[in-house]
C-alpha cells in the first residue's frame, strides 16, 4: 500500500526502483517538480511563484513510464502536466497504472475530472477498446517499432531533423 514519489534527478531510476520494489513499494509515481525560485532583475530580489504546468510537463514521466512499464513489477503512476484527455491517454499508453491531476483541475474546477474521463471514453469508443487494460502499455518500449526512440538516440534525431530544418545553428 505504499506508494514513493521519486525526483527525476536519480542517476540510475530503473535500478532505484527495483531495489525499492525488493523493500516492498507498492508503486512509484513519476515525478515530484520542486518549484525554483526566480530573480526579479528590477529590484534585484527573489520572487517564489507557483508557475502552473503543462502539457508538457507530463512528457518526461511519459517516457520513463514507457521504459518501465514491464520491467518493473510495482505500479507506476504520472504526475505533473495532465491538462486534457489526450494527456491521459499518452500516459495510459505508455503503461502507467494512474494518473495523477492537480492544476488543471484546481484551474478549471472539479468539473475537469468530468471532462477528461469523457475524452478518455471518446477515445476508447473510437479506437474500439472496451477496457484500459487494452490499450495500457502499449506504447511502451518495448512494444514500439523503434525501442530505441525512447532513448537518448531520440535526442540525436530531434536535433538532426532540427537541422535539416533548418532551426538549429550549424
Amino acid at each position: 500500500p505504499i506508494n514513493m514519489k521519486l525526483s527525476p534527478f536519480f542517476s540510475s531510476i530503473g535500478n532505484l526502483i527495483k531495489k525499492l520494489e525488493a523493500s516492498g513499494l507498492g508503486g512509484v509515481s513519476l515525478f515530484n517538480r520542486f518549484y525554483q525560485p526566480d530573480i526579479d532583475i528590477d529590484g534585484m530580489r527573489l520572487q517564489h511563484s507557483l508557475t502552473p504546468t503543462t502539457s508538457a510537463d507530463a512528457l518526461l514521466a511519459m517516457r520513463w513510464i514507457a521504459i518501465l512499464h514491464g520491467r518493473v513489477d510495482c505500479s507506476l503512476s504520472a504526475t505533473g502536466g495532465v491538462h486534457t484527455g489526450d494527456d491521459v491517454i499518452k500516459l495510459l499508453l505508455a503503461g502507467a497504472d494512474v494518473v495523477h491531476v492537480c492544476h488543471s483541475v484546481l484551474h478549471n474546477g472539479p468539473e475537469h475530472i468530468t471532462t477528461l474521463l469523457g475524452a478518455l471514453e471518446s477515445w476508447m469508443e473510437a479506437h474500439e477498446f472496451s477496457d484500459i487494460g487494452d490499450f495500457r502499455g502499449r506504447m511502451d518500449q518495448s512494444s514500439v517499432l523503434d525501442p530505441s526512440d525512447y532513448e537518448r538516440l531520440n535526442y540525436i534525431r530531434v536535433i538532426q531533423a532540427a537541422a535539416e530544418k533548418g532551426s538549429v545553428w550549424r
